[in-house]
């Protein structure tokens, strides 16, 4: 399958930290059989005097519950920020797809290319937490709070946002004003474009979505589904909360389709030629994790350290795929099973039928069993038990171990100067930043960085270096162990590029890849992803160019 992107990381930047409570949603992967729509004569760019037209008024539809009110909404401004921040890396997506459309419909150029990297270093220039004061309870796992980021809060300006005036302000909120009217300077540039293609197909697709998803919704009863498992999440929410899902055209494409949750707002890409009815159990998908992060932070600490406190070698690996594992077994399953049972079936005897990765898709289906009793019982996620009875399910989908690349999650890294996409390809293989956090520095001689693994004892580890630096590994005998730092510097006199794993405790693994150039780096990488269960000790690729040491 193809992984999302990881987020982009800025060097020199110590402890950034992404955690995204969604990630890469993407329950149902396509079969071989979809094909991409053919390609027809690119449109070119409009002439830069010419003004953009005005953006269309909002489009929503409603479905009401007793506790919750479902918002569908389908608007050009949204549709066109989030393609530009899919193609710019911002969050995963199905960037492929986006990509074909302007390139083969809507006349990609040198200078579409210069503004996205324009727009992408504008977006990226702002960072950081929204930390709460007092300090969140302590816990050894990172919580799902997807919307406590400065990058979060431009991705749901850009949602709330329907004309550019009123983009404007909602950046401005989070950047500098003129920060804020220089990024909608750059969308300007692909306005009218998009807005013929929106005229021309998207808006059509988009708003009959809502309408279709808003009634089968309030006819199937789903909103009644998600409002029961509050109990079980123990959501902390008001009644009548508003929960908002972002309906975005996506043009026919042999990708997987993703979606993702930021607090109480859902972006669901909507394919061409895809029933919008298909696209319901993705819906309710995305309102469990709302549901999952929207419990008091108090409680979600404490869920955290009932998995560690299980001394099990796969609890933190585990916690990593919980959110997702309940979404796609509580979401995505039992909204199958109301709409569709033969086609859910179907899902449950497929490899990665219900969810398009493996460590999800069968955890959540060894999973449901045990929450089925779970809800039958009464008990909830944060009653006690569930952390055991949970990774009993984890280890009956996994008899045999999970893969090494489940170590990687969460994730803490040391990286070289030079080496930043080798880590930001470990990251989108390992899904470590979607699926459980994951914070880097390649400040190696600096003493935060050190504290970066002592502060966090439960996560995985990774180490990028080359040959040159495998001496300042020296410093991190800690976090690696005296032995491992030993035999890494001896494999390192004879291998040109190896990956050495070591496990530090119980399930807490430490990968330190050692090669000199980037083809061999993104190689063990490869390689690394490749193997399907755990182990100790080197593992050596050929690398692609002489050794320099």
């Amino acid at each position: 399958m193809a992984f999302p992107p990881a987020p982009r990381f800025a060097p020199r930047s110590l402890a950034r930290f992404a955690l995204l409570g969604f990630a890469a949603c993407s329950p149902s992967p396509k079969p071989d059989s979809q094909a991409s729509a053919p390609p027809i004569e690119p449109e070119r760019p409009a002439a830069a005097t010419t003004p953009a037209p005005p953006q269309n008024p909002s489009f929503e539809r409603e479905a009401r519950g007793t506790k919750l009110r479902l918002v569908f909404h389908a608007d050009p401004l949204p549709n066109l920020v989030y393609q530009l921040d899919c193609m710019a890396g911002r969050h995963p997506c199905s960037r492929a797809a986006y990509e074909a459309l302007w390139q083969n419909e809507l006349g990609w150029d040198d200078e579409d290319r210069r503004t996205l990297e324009a727009f992408r270093k504008i977006r990226e220039a702002w960072n950081g937490r929204i930390e709460l004061r007092p300090p969140a309870p302590a816990a050894p796992l990172p919580l799902p709070h997807a919307d406590r980021t400065v990058a979060a809060r431009l991705s749901i300006a850009g949602l709330v946002a329907r004309t550019p005036d009123e983009h404007v302000r909602y950046l401005g909120l989070v950047t500098t004003p003129v920060d804020a009217q220089r990024a909608q300077a750059l969308v300007d540039h692909f306005r009218p474009r998009f807005d013929r293609y929106w005229e021309r197909e998207g808006r059509a697709h988009c708003e009959a979505s809502a309408e279709k998803l808003a009634a089968l919704f309030q006819r199937e009863g789903l909103t009644g589904h998600v409002e029961a498992l509050v109990g079980f999440y123990q959501a902390d929410l008001p009644e009548g909360a508003p929960l908002h899902f972002h309906l975005m055209a996506r043009p026919a494409h042999r990708s997987v389709d993703a979606a993702r949750q930021i607090g109480g707002h859902a972006v669901i890409e909507m394919p061409t030629g895809e029933p919008p009815e298909d696209r319901a159990p993705v819906v309710v998908h995305e309102m469990l994790h709302h549901l999952h992060a929207a419990a008091t932070d108090e409680r979600l600490a404490a869920l955290s350290r009932s998995f560690v406190e299980t001394n099990d070698p796969l609890a933190a690996a585990s916690y990593a795929v919980l959110d997702e594992a309940l979404a796609t077994a509580l979401g995505t399953a039992k909204a199958m099973g109301r709409l569709d049972p033969p086609g859910l079936s179907k899902k449950l005897e497929a490899p990665m039928g219900l969810y398009a990765e493996p460590t999800i898709d069968r955890v959540a289906k060894a999973a449901l069993p045990f929450l089925d009793a779970r809800l039958a019982e009464g008990k909830g996620l944060h009653d006690p038990g569930f952390a055991s009875g949970f990774l009993a399910a984890v280890h009956k989908a996994f008899p045999d171990g999970l893969p090494p690349l489940a170590y990687a999650r969460p994730l803490v890294a040391v990286v070289a100067p030079d080496l930043w996409p080798a880590f930001h390809a470990f990251d989108g293989a390992a899904m470590a930043s979607s699926l459980g956090g994951s914070t880097a520095s390649d400040a190696m001689r600096a003493p935060e960085t050190l504290n970066l693994f002592a502060s966090r004892p439960h996560w995985g580890g990774a180490f990028f270096v080359t040959h040159a630096e495998v001496a300042d590994l020296a410093r991190f005998e800690g976090p690696i162990g005296a032995a491992a730092v030993a035999a890494i510097t001896a494999e390192a006199q004879r291998a040109r590029a190896f990956v050495y794993s070591t496990q530090k405790s119980p399930g807490v693994y430490r990968f330190v890849f050692v090669a000199d150039d980037l083809p061999s780096m993104n190689d063990l990488v490869r390689a690394l992803a490749a193997q399907r269960a755990p182990f100790e000790g080197a593992l050596e690729v050929v690398a692609r160019h002489p050794a320099s040491h």
